[in-house]
């Protein structure tokens, strides 16, 4: 697998723990699972899809947790500090595995204190502007922030995010200057970016 694929994958852990191992039957009792941004977001949607029918596989209830903040590291906290049996979840985005480099300190440790169970999906990135924007392609997009430089914001969902790395990664190739927007997730700034705050540009996940 290579990085990129990596940095766009989602992937569901699970907080390590003997007694999870031990258990033959599954799940014995609700399940939590922990979503790292608003509702409403790529990974709330999925989180959401994905909570639906292991409900109906398994014939116990699941219920979800939005746990937004510092780039997915309180989701990520609480699901270190709940029982090891196997019973919440966390679905979770690049942030998680770029934390570590992003963050001088984290109340847990990315390597050990998590398993991953299953890729859930991934998606491209693409650059959107309102309907009214005077940009109709990503050339005039570019061509503008280049005769005004700084003139341009586009929004993310939060730092160390896949936006926010394929935003960063957009104005070193093209030599840009723009301002990044940081977000608690795409919801927010998608609602954002319809309602005018940020007219320019939005970098957001597909």
């Amino acid at each position: 697998m290579g990085p990129w694929r990596l940095l766009a994958g989602l992937a569901m852990l699970l907080a390590i723990g003997g007694a999870a191992a031990a258990q033959t039957a599954y799940p014995t009792q609700q399940v939590h699972i922990l979503v790292p941004f608003p509702a409403g977001g790529g990974t709330d949607i999925i989180a959401r899809t994905l909570g639906e029918e292991l409900s109906k596989q398994w014939g116990q209830s699941v219920v979800m947790e939005n746990r937004p903040g510092a780039g997915g590291s309180v989701a990520s906290q609480a699901l270190v500090s709940s029982p090891p049996d196997g019973h919440t979840l966390i679905v979770v985005a690049s942030g998680h595995a770029t934390n570590p480099f992003l963050y001088p300190k984290l109340p847990y440790d990315t390597f050990k204190d998590f398993t991953a169970l299953s890729l859930l999906a991934s998606s491209p990135n693409m650059v959107l502007v309102r309907t009214d924007s005077p940009f109709k392609s990503l050339g005039e997009l570019l061509a503008a922030a280049r005769a005004k430089p700084g003139s341009l914001t586009y929004a993310m969902g939060g730092v160390g995010t896949t936006t926010h790395l394929a935003g960063e990664l957009l104005k070193s190739m093209a030599k840009l200057e723009m301002t990044a927007v940081a977000y608690r997730g795409g919801a927010p700034s998608i609602t954002d970016l319809i309602g005018g705050a940020h007219p320019h540009l939005l970098q957001q996940r597909a």
